[in-house]
């Protein structure tokens, strides 16, 4: 062994070290069960276990999306093997700066870039820091390197973290584009279950709803997942936007808190991996199963905080004020909004710019709603988001309104986020103590100041706001 690789060994060795000692052994079993007892009504139980800090266990195989490593870690080379730790790390949620401080190292090794999985999950690791600069830039460098430009191989999993990046920084219209034609090559190779998730995901963000239901129908991925299907957490996850978009609300929360207990069961705590707590929680909202959303958006929070990029804060921010539903939550939307874009999180930041000019709206601020739709179309524009362009159109139309004609009353907004819910007008009717006749009323209303034609379209017409 040269000094060169008895210096790398030892440099692994230091944030092996690193490593053990950030990693707890208590099971996160609890977690789940917990999260079960709220989604079964009974919040007042579920809270103590759910604001406790996850803690994973030592035996468990790190998760490492796209591919399966195998053997013991101690066995790898030293830069796969930190590359290993690093992801490790980051799914625990701990030592973000051990994590960029290896993945850097790794980077920097000519052996560590030119091996694929190496290079692939140290890159993984940047975005889940979410310095995407970063990111970019080591993807650049990728690119002019030969060992990649001549791989097909290194091609296909250069190409999906061009690809991530894109999705993460709000230009889903280039991520679609970039993992269709990776889904059409048909590459033996290509991780596809990640692929079709992460182009769902982009799809969504689209508005391209039918279109994403036909790419999980075409991979046989709709209906009950097999356990032994890779990346089975981004499916759940991508299928869970989806369901949301769809106002299939109840569907949505099965499968974000399914994606949840395999997380669990694979010691992944981080919300930068996938931030289902914060997105089921908008799920609980959408159903009026309020202590299910705040239990699950306060753990995200302290998890997301625990980890420390601005993009997770500012997403469980956003989860956490809209299911607070009180006092404090136009601040903490404020500051979820300020985090976004610190962390060029561009698509979060406009659902959570629309949402706090919603609530700002209703709350009687109509200035202040309007100057963040506003935002909103500005930021649709500059990432080239049709669907969002033409979401909050219709909105600021309603607030430029003179006369303030167009905008929901308190009992019309009520009405249509039960109806949105799926609700009929009788049990609307019997959770508000109204006449059936009045719900239908006040629909006519809310669809004609939406100016949509029926339940469907409120799905996107209305911000998360449930006061």
């Amino acid at each position: 062994m040269n000094a060169t690789e008895c210096e790398n060994n030892r440099k692994a060795d230091v944030f092996a070290g690193r490593h053990a000692w950030r990693t707890d052994p208590v099971a996160p079993g609890w977690r789940n069960a917990a999260v079960h007892t709220a989604w079964e009504g009974r919040g007042q139980e579920s809270a103590p276990a759910l604001a406790r800090p996850s803690a994973p266990s030592r035996s468990a195989v790190t998760y490492t999306p796209g591919i399966v490593l195998r053997g013991e870690v101690d066995g790898m080379r030293p830069e796969l093997r930190a590359a290993v730790q690093s992801i490790g790390l980051a799914n625990l949620g701990v030592g973000r700066a051990v994590v960029t401080e290896q993945t850097e190292w790794v980077l920097e090794s000519d052996a560590a870039r030119s091996e694929a999985h190496c290079a692939w999950l140290a890159i993984l690791a940047l975005h889940y820091t979410g310095d995407l600069v970063s990111a970019d830039a080591q993807c650049e460098r990728l690119a002019r390197d030969p060992v990649w430009a001549g791989s097909d191989r290194h091609q296909e999993l250069l190409t999906l973290l061009r690809a991530r990046s894109s999705l993460m920084s709000g230009d889903v219209a280039r991520a679609a584009e970039l993992l269709k034609a990776l889904l059409a090559r048909r590459a033996p190779t290509l991780p596809i279950c990640l692929t079709v998730a992460w182009l769902i995901e982009a799809l969504v963000h689209l508005g391209e709803f039918d279109q994403a239901h036909q790419v999980l129908l075409d991979h046989g991925l709709v209906g009950r997942l097999g356990s032994h299907l890779p990346d089975r957490v981004h499916v759940l996850a991508a299928r869970g936007a989806l369901h949301m978009a769809a106002g299939q609300f109840r569907h949505a929360i099965d499968d974000y808190t399914a994606c949840g207990r395999i997380l669990a069961t694979l010691n992944v705590v981080n919300s930068a991996v996938v931030p289902w707590r914060s997105r089921a929680a908008l799920g609980a909202l959408a159903v009026q199963r309020y202590d299910l959303a705040l239990a699950l958006a306060e753990d995200e929070l302290i998890a997301a905080r625990k980890w420390g990029s601005a993009r997770g804060v500012g997403t469980a921010l956003h989860a956490v004020a809209m299911a607070r539903r009180d006092g404090t939550s136009p601040a903490l939307l404020e500051e979820a909004v300020q985090l976004l874009e610190l962390g060029h999180a561009r698509s979060e930041l406009m659902q959570a710019l629309y949402d706090l000019g919603m609530m700002q709206a209703e709350r009687k601020d109509v200035v202040g709603g309007r100057s963040r739709l506003e935002e909103v179309d500005e930021v649709a524009h500059a990432c080239g988001n049709a669907f969002w362009a033409r979401r909050v159109k219709p909105a600021l139309a309603r607030l430029n309104d003179p006369d303030g004609s167009r905008v929901l009353t308190r009992q019309e907004n009520k009405i249509a986020q039960l109806a949105r819910a799926g609700y009929s007008n009788r049990r609307i009717a019997e959770t508000l103590f109204l006449a059936v006749r009045t719900v239908e009323f006040h629909l006519s209303s809310v669809y004609r100041k939406l100016d949509i034609s029926g339940r469907q379209e409120l799905v996107t017409a209305l911000g998360v706001v449930a006061p």
